[in-house]
């Protein structure tokens, strides 16, 4: 096992590949050779462009088939590919899966901010699910687990104090595991899969992936390092903040991104990397993305 940092996401049809190229071009930008990157692209998905292959090959971007089986969910839930992917094998001793509409617009020191132990995520802006508690109480007492006593605080709106809730955008995590020798990921994805097919409570989709998380940590013994907003700092319907200091962009839809000097910055940093030759090659399939207009509309 590699003392390395294996930072991973999923590049899937036009739109999650163009967001994955320029994912990984940020954090080559930023780490250089430091970590492993590896793009997984789901069993049942288009295959990826060649130009697209030599995108992920110039910036160093294992480009790796994921295997993923539908059957374990209710009915079809893309977000369940990211648990798919953290339980994935990989020669590292840090993993962080980081959402493909995210862009890095400052180094990130992943190695000093996962440790074995603890899973690192940021907390939830809002309290999408579960509002009232009643929701997660049924959610716990269904594993067996009583309602945590801690509280974190959500980074948007009025930040209110609330039950361990996080983003799934960026997960970081190491190899521990459990007396039946669950990873983590294991844990995840049984863990959803439990509470997508048999738990009876209301509204889960799309939040399936963020109720089971902290309830997945519960059940493995592993505590939670919630790192400020920063590392996963969401601007869909936000208006631009000149005065924040970002270091993980979550920008959710491509309209959102150029209201933001530092997303513009990856951007052109990802078409110099590149060159004029791989660009006309690459604008055909995911121009449309990388090029949008701003969205002057983009408040909070």
């Amino acid at each position: 096992m590699t003392n390395r940092t294996a930072v991973f996401f999923i590049a899937e049809g036009a739109h999650l590949t163009a967001q994955a190229i320029l994912l990984a071009a940020s954090l080559r930008h930023h780490h250089g050779a430091r970590d492993d990157l590896i793009a997984y692209v789901p069993s049942g998905a288009d295959p990826i462009p060649d130009a697209a292959m030599i995108a992920f090959e110039t910036l160093g971007v294992v480009v790796t088939p994921l295997a993923i089986d539908p059957t374990v969910w209710k009915s079809n839930y893309p977000h369940g590919n990211k648990i798919f992917a953290c339980r994935a094998p990989r020669n590292a001793a840090r993993h962080v899966f980081l959402d493909s509409d995210m862009v890095c617009v400052a180094p990130l020191d992943f190695e000093s901010v996962i440790q074995p132990g603890a899973v690192t995520v940021v907390p939830e802006g809002t309290p999408t699910w579960g509002k009232t508690g009643d929701r997660w109480a049924r959610v716990y007492a269904f594993f067996g687990l009583p309602m945590p006593t801690e509280r974190v605080r959500l980074v948007r709106r009025r930040r209110i104090e609330f039950l361990p809730y996080f983003n799934a955008g960026m997960v970081g995590f190491c190899n521990d595991t459990n007396a039946k020798g669950q990873g983590f990921g294991d844990m995840w994805l049984e863990t959803a899969m439990i509470i997508d097919r048999d738990v009876a409570v209301g509204g889960k989709r799309p939040w399936v992936d963020q109720i089971s998380l902290p309830i997945s940590l519960k059940r493995m013994g592993l505590a939670y390092n919630a790192l400020p907003d920063v590392w996963n700092f969401s601007i869909s319907d936000r208006a631009l903040e000149p005065e924040a200091r970002p270091r993980l962009i979550h920008y959710h839809s491509f309209r959102f991104g150029p209201v933001w000097p530092q997303f513009t910055a990856e951007l052109d940093h990802m078409v110099a990397t590149f060159g004029p030759d791989l660009m006309a090659r690459l604008t055909p399939h995911y121009g449309e993305h990388w090029f949008r207009k701003p969205n002057s509309e983009a408040v909070e």
